[in-house]
């Protein structure tokens, strides 16, 4: 299941007689762990969905080896079970039974642990924890990566917002989030919604810049943002050079704001 939740066709498949392979088979611990990756799959719908429009618009493979990614790094060439997910996420399945971790290589430049925010300098082979309730994830610094609430199956909640998980980076990087009715060919007519977001991050300030092509709306009003690895506290937030009082887009006094799906510049600055 490791492998499975970040193919293009997600499931537990095996052939002959192979037992029983549901997750309710085995015990309540298996079932509640393999119940978390599936939820993390649905989470990770939207950023899904924006790989395999660039695969159709651009024939660039939602999963890439890391000789793909990064073919000038002789040490990815013997990789053959890690791998890119999309753009901006490493994935290494542990599949070896009763294991703690795993050694893998992280591809060059830095990385966020996934479960505990560590930031990894890449470049080299480590050590990794990874205990049967955590798959060894690791999300490029200045990635963006779109969220949507847990779901039971594709459309049973109306999307309400967006949620944006945010790295932090001290330079430049670029995301794009691609949504459009998820049916029919209007997409083909200019009816989607293309976001096209750079981040700039200094040492005591982040810039998001955003955007928009294409004439889709989308249901939700608002993103929720999750500022993560932030080397400063936040001091003010200007939305489209208007400073906005904190309480008013803090709802929970940490690094997550609510904003308008709108916004062309949103300022933070540290102290």
């Amino acid at each position: 299941i490791q492998l499975g939740v970040f193919h293009p066709f997600c499931r537990v498949h095996s052939s002959g007689d192979h037992g029983d392979q549901e997750p309710w088979s085995f015990d309540k611990e298996v079932t509640d762990i393999v119940r978390e990756f599936i939820e993390l799959r649905y989470q990770l719908l939207p950023y899904l969905y924006t790989m395999f429009w660039r695969y159709t618009r651009d024939n660039i493979p939602m999963l890439k080896s890391l000789a793909y990614y990064d073919q000038e790094d002789p040490q990815t060439h013997f990789r053959t079970d890690e791998f890119i997910f999309g753009e901006q996420i490493l994935v290494c399945p542990v599949q070896e039974p009763n294991v703690k971790g795993r050694r893998m290589y992280i591809p060059r430049g830095k990385w966020y642990n996934y479960w505990s925010g560590e930031l990894l300098e890449g470049g080299m082979e480590k050590w990794v924890a990874a205990d049967i309730d955590r798959i060894p994830i690791f999300v490029k610094e200045g990635a963006i990566i779109p969220k949507y609430p847990v779901q039971q199956y594709v459309g049973e909640k109306e999307i309400e917002e967006l949620t944006l998980d945010i790295y932090y980076k001290a330079g430049i990087e670029n995301s794009t989030v691609y949504e459009d009715a998820q049916e029919g060919y209007d997409y083909t007519k200019g009816y989607f919604s293309l976001r096209n977001i750079k981040l700039n991050g200094k040492e005591n300030e982040l810039i998001i810049q955003q955007f928009k092509d294409g004439t889709y709306i989308t249901p939700y009003e608002q993103f929720r943002i999750n500022l993560l690895g932030l080397p400063f506290k936040i001091k003010a937030i200007e939305v489209d050079n208007v400073q906005v009082p904190l309480q008013e887009i803090k709802p929970n006094g940490d690094n997550t704001i609510l904003v308008s799906k709108d916004f062309t510049e949103l300022h933070i600055i540290g102290s």
